[in-house]
């Protein structure tokens, strides 16, 4: 009795344990086969690599175009895949013939071959799109004609586009988990594929497949199978408003003048789109942290200097405190008590603006502050020179996004007692002491001002599309209303400015429709200044706002007015 007891408890647990081993069966082929264990595992792809040889076409990441459509951020190339097989040797002839190719060159290394590569693996070799459409005619194994898309860091743009790098702890700490696809899988961690890194990442990886023996010799002949996004809807793009033109030519210009640290922001006037940003010095590749060389010197504040005069100019015009007749003494420095080098005499305000005396705008800042400690604050505000300038919103899932996530703010006073002490007061006003904005705020400022007063943020990014070229989410400009200076104000403010190249320090511009605010700013190290010229043109009918500075420039002159003025001429002449 008691051994019947024993046999049927152990079959019932030889049933169970069989119970368990069906289940774990049915999971593994059946249920889980996509997302298997605690760490999600893909058995199917798992099971696929172990029996096939994987070449790569394309890591599946989102591409960003410019405004014309064409890319930016990845190397669209073609290929040929070659296999270490007999008819791949035979065809050798033919691909040479039209490739320009020794043949006995090429057949060599078919036959050295242990595994299907690349050509550009074997030869330095580019193939044009004529190459490649022959190739493709020729029906033949052992080579496969392809399309591939590899990253590469981008050749223009660079800290605006942004760079993208493997980086596993980065994709946890921004996504939540790990890399469950055990494979590079790279991230955006500057620039616009740090901002958009959520719609470029990769889903999927693009890839040819085929089945290889203990060997790695392919089997069933050269039988290629594609593994990759199965709809049109994937992977995404960024359509930006860069205009590549424009970016090449005020990159070259950078580099001819030596600019060693600085940048150019070009923004379309009425619709606040961006058009070229340049920024130096440019990103060290191999270390892109070393020395900040990944910072945006255009989304980074800098001491402003007489630029920030047009905010104190904008607050006395419509405060009415401006006397035409009243003279200002342009012969002593800001304080008063001691000669200015300069020595520009008695001046009145539309001059001193011209000639930027640094002594008219010490005694109107402490003017104005006296009745309202605010107004700087203020009309920085409406003239879009402090917060974000960059387009912020809402878009598909994002609440508050921004396409310019690095961009600082703008900031006036250190410390809230500053506004109250005169001498603070005085050095703020010629936009030193702590006066620090960033260049992209300066153009956008002089956008508006160009633009009757009317405030918008700036645009990078004009919409997102599917792979097919539809629209997922596009990102609309609305006029800021709430906070502006006066059409009239405006008028007067682009009058000043006219004046500045006609015969104050912007002179060396004159003759090309530039109205606009020069500034030299002391950065606390008596070695170096920023040297800026920020303005829009053509004086008539605005239509572009541009800003150039040299920042931390040891030498007693810059070539800002070279920068500003072979841009212009170029603009001028591309749209005659």
């Amino acid at each position: 009795m008691k051994k019947r007891k024993r046999i049927y408890f152990l079959l019932f647990l030889t049933t169970i344990w069989f119970g368990i081993l069906l289940y774990k069966l049915v999971d593994i082929q059946l249920i889980s086969t996509k997302s298997y264990g605690p760490i999600n595992v893909d058995l199917l792809e798992n099971s696929v690599e172990q029996r096939s040889h994987q070449m790569l076409l394309s890591s599946g990441r989102g591409t960003i175009l410019d405004r014309n459509g064409e890319v930016l951020t990845s190397k669209a190339s073609y290929d040929i895949v070659v296999s270490p097989t007999s008819e791949g040797q035979q065809v050798g002839k033919r691909v040479s013939q039209i490739l320009n190719l020794s043949a006995n060159k090429l057949e060599k290394l078919i036959k050295n071959l242990d595994k299907p590569t690349y050509l550009s693996e074997l030869l330095t070799i580019e193939i044009d799109q004529n190459q490649y459409e022959q190739l493709k005619e020729l029906d033949k194994e052992g080579f496969y004609a392809v399309e591939r898309s590899k990253y590469e860091d981008p050749i223009i743009a660079q800290h605006l586009l942004g760079i993208v790098r493997d980086n596993p702890s980065l994709y946890k700490d921004r996504y939540g988990q790990e890399n469950l696809l055990n494979k590079s899988m790279p991230v955006g961690i500057s620039g616009l594929e740090k901002a958009f890194d959520s719609f470029l990442i990769s889903k999927e990886q693009e890839k040819l497949l085929f089945h290889v023996d203990a060997k790695g010799q392919p089997m069933f002949g050269f039988d290629l199978l594609f593994s990759g996004y199965d709809n049109d809807f994937y992977p995404l793009k960024i359509k930006t408003t860069i205009d590549s033109v424009l970016q090449m030519k005020a990159e070259n210009l950078m580099d001819d003048y030596k600019m060693q640290k600085g940048g150019l922001v070009l923004l379309d006037i009425q619709s606040r789109d961006l058009l070229a940003m340049v920024s130096r010095p440019t990103i060290n590749k191999e270390n892109p942290y070393m020395q900040n060389s990944v910072e945006n010197q255009m989304l980074t504040r800098h001491f402003p200097g007489s630029v920030f005069k047009t905010v104190v100019a904008a607050a006395a015009i419509e405060q009415n405190v401006i006397d035409t007749q009243r003279m200002f003494n342009c012969s002593v420095k800001i304080h008063g008590d001691e000669p200015d080098p300069r020595d520009l005499g008695e001046l009145n305000f539309a001059e001193s603006f011209a000639q930027s005396c640094n002594r008219t705008f010490a005694v109107l800042g402490t003017e104005l502050l006296a009745e309202d400690e605010k107004l700087f604050d203020q009309y920085a505000d409406k003239l879009g020179l402090i917060g974000h300038a960059g387009w912020t919103g809402d878009i598909f899932k994002y609440d508050a996004f921004k396409q310019f996530p690095e961009e600082q703010k703008g900031v006036i006073w250190g410390e809230e007692s500053h506004r109250s002490d005169q001498n603070f007061i005085r050095q703020t006003s010629i936009g030193q002491k702590d006066v620090k904005v960033t260049p992209l705020a300066v153009a956008n400022m002089m956008a508006t001002i160009a633009n009757n007063g009317i405030k918008k943020e700036v645009r990078v990014a004009e919409r997102i599309l599917y792979n097919n070229g539809a629209t997922m989410a596009a990102f609309s400009q609305e006029e800021d209303s709430t906070n502006q200076i006066t059409p009239k104000t405006a008028t007067r403010l682009r009058e000043l400015m006219q004046l500045v190249t006609e015969v104050g320090t912007g002179k060396y511009l004159n003759g090309l429709s530039i109205a606009g605010k020069s500034g030299t700013a002391e950065t606390g190290n008596n070695q170096f200044n920023n040297y800026w010229f920020a303005g829009f043109f053509p004086y008539e009918n605005p239509k572009y706002a541009m800003v150039v500075v040299d920042i931390e420039q040891s030498a007693p002159s810059s070539n800002i007015y070279n920068v500003y003025r072979e841009m212009v001429k170029y603009i001028y002449e591309k749209e005659n």
